[in-house]
């Protein structure tokens, strides 16, 4: 079994595509690059265009992060083996280990009790973060079979971000996608200037208000 489109899709939005490619440093000083990659990546390392960046995340979910859910042995639906490959890929596969709440209710085959199992993963650095609570939740919520990854994005949103992902999968229409790249691009420079303070022109309600920042940095990896 692999990660389907499904999955990889619910990771990318909630890796981002931070800063072109080129490397950052995470909220706890980690260096990455690309959709979530850190091994090797140091300040030097070269940038990352976007079609290698996701060849780079099949890579590691493929060879280091599928397995850790394979191994567990259990008769998992895809959509429960996707919510745990995004899970073990941004939380370490430590994370199902026997000695863990998740890692003992899904060796007991309580599904429920390890999609609610989930929401304990949500802090960083022993402060809760309000991006890994929407995470852990998308990531519930996909291994019960009830999720749209781009919950929360208007309807022009989705459907422009579907289209272009679709050609961009079949790397076909380059005129219809560079549209999409502006309408995308059009749009995410609205919500930026919505998010800002109300003394900057904004509307006062900042980036977490109607699901801003995973919208603006969604927009941004298909249109920069």
């Amino acid at each position: 079994m692999r990660t389907s489109t499904v999955g990889v899709a619910l990771i990318k939005e909630f890796e981002g595509f931070p800063y072109n490619g080129r490397p950052y440093q995470d909220m706890v000083k980690v260096w990455t690059i690309g959709y979530g990659h850190t091994k090797g990546v140091g300040p030097g390392t070269k940038p990352l265009t976007e079609a290698q960046a996701s060849r780079l995340l099949q890579q590691d979910l493929d060879e280091h992060y599928a397995p850790a859910v394979l191994n567990l042995g259990l008769p998992l639906e895809q959509n429960q083996f996707d919510a745990l490959v995004s899970f073990v890929y941004n939380c370490g596969p430590g994370a199902l280990a026997p000695s863990t709440t998740i890692g003992r209710e899904l060796r007991a085959r309580r599904w429920q009790a390890a999609a609610d199992a989930l929401l304990m993963w949500d802090k960083a650095g022993g402060r809760r973060v309000a991006g890994l609570t929407r995470r852990r939740h998308a990531e519930r919520a996909l291994f019960l079979d009830d999720i749209d990854p781009l919950e929360g994005y208007t309807e022009h949103e989705k459907a422009w971000i579907r289209e272009y992902d679709e050609l961009r999968r079949a790397d076909t229409d380059l005129e219809r996608r560079r549209e999409l790249r502006e309408k995308m691009r059009a749009q995410r420079k609205r919500i930026w200037r919505a998010a800002q303070p109300a003394e900057k022109g904004g509307d006062g309600q900042g980036w977490e208000h109607a699901h801003r920042r995973s919208r603006y940095r969604s927009l941004k990896a298909r249109s920069s």
